[in-house]
């Protein structure tokens, strides 16, 4: 479509016919990254938005950011590529004119180019969400309990956090669009390492031998994680508690054997500032969930 007249009214139609949940995605043909969605909410109000983006595409352009900021797009979080901007509309009319602001003000596309037009539908994203927030009540029962009575931190992306033994344990709820929910519970050992084949093969027999849970190499980071994962959504207290007791107790087993062999210092003696490295940007296991 590329008359301008004839695409407003086919966007209109296609709007105004959406059910809750559903969406329609528009992107100029051959920009398949320049994506507007015109989202049906749950309660029938309509939302422009602008897709987040996952790590391995580029972010948005901050100029383009700074362009939707200032026609009243919103984001949760701004320097999170992964958050959408969004913006209520008010009827179908005014979300094809909100489309048409952001293809030609911000993206800079032609009025009259050709448009890929594209249906799909949120249900399944608010159904995983609706689970994991249906799963973390119970989390921060028992992690309040495990912590003498005292909530749990939460870090930026909302993953709790608990001191035992001198470890810091980290507690991750995450779900999939059509999977269930898990929780990854994990601790970082070392930090600083040598990355070697040697410390590679080490790892692998130590896993093997291991009855519970698993070492893993950072080694864009130089650094040695220990974690396990659960099925969240019917996981009791116990099997919760005992997974975080032995991922803390195997971190603190290993993380100076680790440092004897491979170098570097114990994330504890990074966390308690007598050692310098940085802590690792990343986290395991992190692709593919909400």
């Amino acid at each position: 479509m590329s008359d301008p007249a004839v695409t407003r009214a086919f966007l209109l139609a296609e709007i105004e016919a959406l059910e809750p949940f559903g969406f329609v995605a528009v992107s100029p043909a051959g920009h398949a990254l320049q994506l507007v969605e015109v989202t049906r909410l749950e309660d029938g109000r309509l939302e422009v938005r602008v897709p987040g983006r996952p790590p391995m595409l580029p972010a948005l352009p901050v100029p383009v950011r700074a362009a939707l900021h200032e026609r009243g797009f919103a984001s949760s979080d701004a320097a999170n590529q992964g958050e959408p901007w969004t913006h209520a509309a008010a009827d179908a009319a005014a979300a094809v004119d909100l489309v048409g602001k952001v293809f030609t003000e911000v993206f800079e596309a032609k009025a009259d180019a050709t448009l890929d037009v594209a249906h799909g539908s949120h249900r399944a994203e608010h159904e995983a969400r609706q689970k994991l927030a249906a799963t973390r009540p119970r989390i921060e029962r028992v992690l309040t309990q495990m912590n003498a009575g005292k909530a749990p931190e939460q870090d930026a992306d909302g993953d709790y956090m608990l001191a035992l033994r001198d470890v810091h344990v980290k507690v991750a709820p995450r779900v999939t669009l059509l999977g269930p929910v898990v929780v990854r519970v994990f601790a970082v050992t070392n930090v600083g390492v040598h990355v070697v084949p040697e410390l590679g093969l080490f790892l692998a027999r130590l896993n093997f031998g291991l009855m519970f849970g698993r070492f893993a190499l950072d080694a864009e980071h130089a650094a040695i994680w220990f974690d396990e994962t659960l099925l969240g959504e019917h996981i009791t207290d116990e099997e919760l508690r005992f997974t975080i007791e032995v991922v803390a107790s195997t971190a603190d087993e290993w993380d100076d054997k680790l440092k004897q062999m491979f170098g570097g210092a114990t994330y504890q003696e990074v966390q308690a500032g007598r050692a310098r490295h940085e802590t690792p940007p990343t986290k395991p296991g992190g692709g593919g969930y909400l």
